[in-house]
């Protein structure tokens, strides 16, 4: 079926998209599952080769990738090029550099009762993957992950989302880069989500809502499939009595303005220490006073994405201002053109934990502050909701800053910076609570596209086991064994003794 797909900002057609429906999925599973026993067969160095010609390839049409990103989500096309494009490329080359190593044997030790034996891990393509990739970011959460799990030896179904199809389109291309069947995007409705979710992938990786990754998760219970579910976020932003205020306020504007707040790691909430609030308060609103909204290479903030999304984030300040919030910087709900979907960056302050802007997950260029009498209080405040992906902390004493983050139950953490984590493609990504389940990124989120397998190999020179039948007269053997091995005074001549009398009997 063929859809037409509109810019988001200004509505206009962007283009036409052809869309999958539930009857399809048996036949994309099946090609997709024939597909990955060639290309599982493929040495690494040859997997690689393909992922590197897709670099080449996406670097060679960064300007038209860029502009289609743009319109499609209502972000700056500067914004598109940097998070979008870029960040794929970086994340590509990490893939090409580190999949050899994931997938090397990986050797473990073995304990002196065993000796003799050797131990490793097998790291294996878990076989065909379905990756679900969301609106926000529609073109590197979608393909970073395919990369991972292609470099693994999987095969993969993408499918994006509904309300990014151009992006779809775009990827498409891509796909074509790969042999047949191995790589293959997939557009369609929710309905259609669903009908792949449940026809037993071998994997699922899922970056999306926290209501919807629920659902995906219980489908894949079912079936026991594992999953990596990226959902969610309300990340918070603490400054500290000693904090560089200038740089904090400037970070949590960019944090909680860039792609008008839709991002899971955006700052959603901001805790600052009541010494030096006041100041901090000025510092951001002077500089979002200076940011410019638009489309083109020079905008600062662009446009939401979806009418959805514009009334969850006017629910959310609404809720703020009826219960005694104080909006310092852009305009109430009752002023919003409902047809407009640039919206003004807010800044709220006298907020409270009784709001929904400090509870649930906004996604909308909304930054609400709060003054805390300390740094102890800040922490107690930053762990109170469900969710747990990211945070900042701004302080000039890093040790400090270091024992904080410590203390933050989240997935990730920038000390003097904000969402910059994700940005390192060799460090992990994942959230605990409601914000996820599983690693994605670096040497982590290849290997949770793998089959673990441990093994123990003995040179089978010996007929027998000391501990295999008959256990006749073994008994106080074992217990030396025990009391010289794990017991609180090891004696390594006694231990020896005993491993040796054990082998002996086992051979008589």
């Amino acid at each position: 079926m063929v859809s037409t797909a509109y810019d988001p900002a200004s509505g206009k057609k962007i283009g036409t998209f052809e869309a999958s429906n539930p009857s399809d999925v048996p036949d994309i599973y099946e090609r997709s599952r024939f597909a990955q026993q060639y290309w599982s067969s493929l040495s690494i160095k040859k997997r690689i080769s393909y992922i590197r010609l897709l670099r080449y390839t996406l670097a060679e049409v960064q300007e038209e990738a860029a502009s289609i990103i743009a319109a499609s989500t209502g972000k700056t096309k500067t914004d598109a090029l940097t998070d979008e494009i870029l960040a794929s490329l970086d994340a590509m080359k990490q893939v090409e550099k580190d999949a050899p190593l994931v997938l090397a044997k990986d050797k473990r030790k073995t304990p002196l009762h065993l000796a003799g034996k050797s131990s490793y891990v097998d790291r294996k393509p878990r076989g065909s993957v379905l990756i679900i990739s969301p609106w926000n970011f529609p073109f590197q959460l979608g393909i970073i992950p395919v990369v991972e799990a292609l470099a693994m030896g999987n095969s993969v179904v993408l499918k994006p989302s509904e309300f990014t199809p151009m992006v779809g389109e775009l990827l498409k291309r891509f796909a074509a880069i790969f042999p047949e069947d191995v790589f293959q995007v997939v557009i369609g409705d929710g309905e259609f989500g669903e009908a792949l979710t449940t026809h037993q992938p071998d994997f699922i990786h899922f970056t999306g809502s926290v209501a919807v990754g629920k659902s995906v998760q219980k489908a894949a219970a079912e079936q026991l499939t594992p999953t990596v579910l990226e959902l969610g976020g309300k990340d918070p932003l603490i400054v500290c009595e000693d904090a560089n205020v200038t740089r904090a306020a400037k970070g949590a504007v960019w944090g909680a303005f860039h792609h008008s707040g839709q991002i899971c790691l955006s700052v959603e909430r901001v805790y600052v220490h009541e010494a030096v609030y006041a100041g901090f308060l000025s510092e951001v609103k002077r500089e979002t006073a200076r940011l410019r909204q638009g489309r083109d290479e020079d905008a600062d903030v662009g446009s939401m994405t979806t009418k959805k999304q514009l009334e969850i984030v006017k629910e959310h300040v609404q809720d703020a201002l009826n219960k005694g919030a104080v909006l310092e910087s852009g305009l109430e709900p009752k002023y919003w053109n409902d047809e407009d979907m640039f919206l003004q960056p807010m800044i709220l302050t006298d907020v409270t934990h009784d709001m929904k802007i400090m509870q649930e997950e906004t996604f909308g260029p909304i930054m609400p502050v709060m003054k805390v009498h300390s740094e102890t209080d800040a922490l107690e405040l930053a762990n109170t909701t469900s969710y747990g992906l990211g945070g900042s902390i701004f302080t000039k004493d890093l040790t400090k800053g270091e024992a904080m983050a410590h203390q933050l139950r989240t997935g990730n953490v920038n000390i003097n910076d904000v969402m910059k984590s994700i940005v390192n493609p060799y460090l992990p990504y994942g959230g605990v609570g409601d914000s996820g389940i599983g690693k994605s990124r670096g040497r982590a989120g290849m290997q949770s596209f793998c089959i673990e397998t441990s093994v123990l190999v003995d040179k089978g020179q010996q007929d027998e086991e000391f501990n295999w039948f008959p256990n006749a007269g073994k008994y106080e053997h074992f217990k030396v064994l025990i009391d010289n091995y794990w017991g609180e005074g090891t004696h390594v001549p006694s231990l020896l003794k005993a491993v040796k009398t054990l082998n002996n009997m086992s051979q008589s």
